[in-house]
């Protein structure tokens, strides 16, 4: 995960290099992601927080690997032997909501970990973007966001 979250820095410390591929045609600004991985040390702690606390559709399981389904996006959680805790692992994955109320008291009610208080990412005129920070049972944080119309 750690690597993944390198790139963007990489390309914001060489912006020589992205604009001279500029002229060709963007690679990615037509994707979306197909599916998002995230380590954890105990799958089965993993199944049972992101199924049974959180919701999501588990799809399938193969060699050690659990995939959910996310909003027609794949989220794999994936069994990694070289990762020791008590480092916190690097990256956040962020789901958005509708109901953002409604979501924080359901989130609450999984007896998730909490981190920090309820933020405003930002404000406008018809209302707020917020988010919540939690942490899966292998200390992974995910946040959930959504809109808050005034």
């Amino acid at each position: 995960m750690k690597g993944l979250l390198a790139i963007p820095l990489i390309l914001a410390v060489l912006p020589t290099t992205a604009t001279a591929q500029s002229s060709a045609a963007p690679v990615l600004s037509e994707a979306r992601f197909e599916q998002v991985a995230l380590t954890v040390t105990d799958v089965d702690a993993a199944r049972t927080f992101y199924r049974d606390r959180l919701g999501l559709r588990l799809m399938f399981e193969a060699n050690n690997m659990l995939f959910f389904d996310v909003g027609g996006t794949r989220l794999m959680i994936a069994r990694d032997e070289a990762r020791k805790r008590p480092e916190r692992p690097g990256g956040i994955l962020y789901f958005h909501v509708e109901d953002f109320a409604a979501a924080l008291v359901r989130l609450q009610g999984t007896r998730a970990t909490l981190v920090g208080a309820v933020e405003t990412v930002q404000t406008t005129g018809s209302g707020s973007l917020r988010l919540q920070q939690f942490e899966d049972a292998d200390g992974n944080m995910l946040a959930i966001m959504g809109f808050v119309p005034r």
